[in-house]
């Protein structure tokens, strides 16, 4: 095994914090007490539940990532490759890790380069879109591997197309560090050469479940709707586990298609059980999806809570004040108190994110940041790139 293989995977425990990140996702907003039956479906609260985020509202969708300034003839070039769902049903989500990235990548080569075995290397990034594909991101990252010849690779959005895209690392022995990919199903198939920057999805929905049971009157009741992928079999199987360890009684779990436009049966069927508590393992369309339906419904839990969506700017703009009062949970936020001593504190590095970029940055883009600096650090603690 070699020395940064090593060091990757000791950096990789650390994930997010190196980009400013504490435990667990947080919610966003703890209530004082559940709040009561609403008269309608609630809907949404990230970070700031009562309204939306300071403007610009979305990230955008296919903005190009342009280099900073091509590597000068003679400069040594540390070549990594990222193929990421720049189009397609994960845009949203692939878009801002893409962002993270190349705000990575412009704030080192704008210091010089990665450092390695005491000379600077500047970061080029080859990106490819992957159109929310797992055949399609494979294919993409081969050519990453055999024609482009990148030293490293970069993981695209979703557990998904990682779990196609890391057996063409793994047959390579390039190492591959995952941003936005965390099924713990990846990780248990004994691969050496793919490393998360996110907790295991099995964790996601907990710190919900938490703040929940901490309120008065106490729920007693919880349906759980689980995304049929990868990523939500995992974090939804999760909830559904811990729930039951926390003396929660799971009243309904369903799967449902991860391409599906309609979920107003199973919705219907979680309106008839009364949960106290709605959570689904969701996608960002998932999210505003099960939202709109739900109002539709009138499916009146005292909580209802996603994993991803929420957290997502597009989400708010999409729902309106339907958005406001569903939870989520948050793996990054500016206002946490860490410091990196190379990027700065969060809110540094989301202030510069934003005027680079014209949106504040959530987790997605935050993963995208903390996969270069995982990657940063190993490299120089190694000294050199094998």
């Amino acid at each position: 095994m070699s020395r940064v293989h090593t060091l990757v995977a000791l950096l990789a425990l650390v994930g997010l914090v190196i980009a400013g990140c504490a435990a667990p996702a947080q919610p966003t907003q703890a209530p004082t007490a559940a709040p009561a039956q609403p008269t309608q479906a609630p809907t949404a609260a990230p970070a700031q539940p009562t309204q939306p985020p300071a403007q610009p509202t979305q990230a955008p969708t296919a903005a190009p990532a342009q280099p900073t300034q091509p590597p000068a003839a003679g400069e040594k070039v540390l070549k990594i490759g990222a193929s990421l769902a720049l189009t397609g049903a994960v845009s949203k989500e692939g878009t801002s890790v893409r962002d993270g990235i190349v705000f990575w990548r412009d704030f080192v080569n704008e210091r010089g380069g990665v450092e390695i075995g005491g000379e600077k290397y500047k970061v080029e990034v080859i990106f490819y879109d992957d159109k929310s594909d797992a055949e399609t991101g494979a294919k993409l990252t081969e050519k990453l591997i055999t024609e482009d010849k990148v030293d490293f690779i970069f993981g695209p959005f979703s557990s998904a197309i990682t779990m196609n895209t890391s057996v063409i690392g793994e047959k390579y022995k390039v190492i591959t560090i995952a941003p936005q990919a965390n099924s713990d199903a990846i990780y248990e198939r004994g691969f050496k050469y793919i490393f998360s920057v996110m907790p295991p999805a099995s964790t996601y929905l907990r710190r919900v479940i938490d703040m929940a049971l901490a309120q008065e009157p106490k729920p007693k009741t919880v349906a759980v709707l689980i995304r049929d992928d990868p990523f939500g079999i995992a974090a939804g199987e999760g909830a559904v586990k811990y729930a039951k360890e926390q003396g929660l009684e799971v009243v309904y779990q369903e799967k449902f298609s991860k391409d599906t436009k309609d979920v107003s049966s199973l919705l219907t069927q979680v309106k008839a059980a009364n949960p106290d508590l709605m959570l689904a393992s969701t996608l960002f369309q998932d999210a505003v999806l099960i939202t709109k339906q739900s109002k539709d419904l009138k499916v009146c839990p005292k909580l209802m809570a996603f994993t991803a969506g929420p957290a997502i700017p597009d989400f708010v703009k999409e729902l309106g004040n339907d958005a406001n009062y569903i939870y989520g949970s948050e793996w990054w936020l500016p206002i946490l108190n860490w410091k990196d001593p190379y990027m700065g504190t969060p809110k540094e590095v989301a202030d510069a994110f934003e005027k680079k970029f014209g949106y504040r940055p959530g987790y997605h883009a935050a993963s995208g940041i903390a996969a270069g600096r995982i990657l940063q650090e190993a490299l120089r603690i190694a000294g050199t790139k094998d």
